[in-house]
């Protein structure tokens, strides 16, 4: 790999990491020590600036919402862990509707899952509708339950 195409391969890595943050609550160190924890609602991938809403500061002020720049940043830390595993998810599809591994696809920058390109299964829920996308929303909930009482 080239330098230019190893930068690339990077920032996308990065970037597709901090889509999966996206509504996350995150604890943002700044370079002068100052830390910041809230919920990620959106950011910038040229300059890094975060925006954060019902944000904690290290020094006590609560504050709707705080955009940080991101030349300031010195680290964010995640300390929720995910519920939603998209690979986990798609093959527990495949198995228990008899789907073909075809037309069940995985998306990792965004931990997603799409059927028939057409039904989109995330940690935020099941987007689209028919009987297919009710049967898969009855596993999704299952799944989501059986994750958050620590099964796997």
């Amino acid at each position: 790999m080239r330098g230019d195409e190893l930068m690339s391969y990077v920032s996308r890595s990065i970037v597709a990491e901090l889509n999966k943050l996206i509504d996350k609550r995150i604890t943002v160190r700044l370079v002068d020590g100052r830390t910041y924890t809230g919920k990620l609602i959106s950011y910038d991938q040229s300059t890094l600036h975060l925006v954060l809403s019902d944000v904690e500061a290290s020094e006590g002020g609560k504050y709707h919402k705080v955009i940080i720049a991101g030349n300031r940043i010195s680290e964010i830390i995640v300390t929720e862990y995910p519920v939603f595993d998209a690979q986990e998810f798609a093959n527990i599809l495949t198995a228990k509707l008899n789907l073909r591994p075809d037309v069940v696809r995985v998306v990792p920058e965004i931990n997603a899952v799409i059927v028939y390109d057409r039904i989109k299964i995330s940690e935020a829920g099941v987007e689209g509708s028919g009987s297919l996308a009710q049967r898969i929303y009855e596993i999704y909930n299952e799944y989501i339950e059986s994750k958050r009482r620590g099964g796997s």
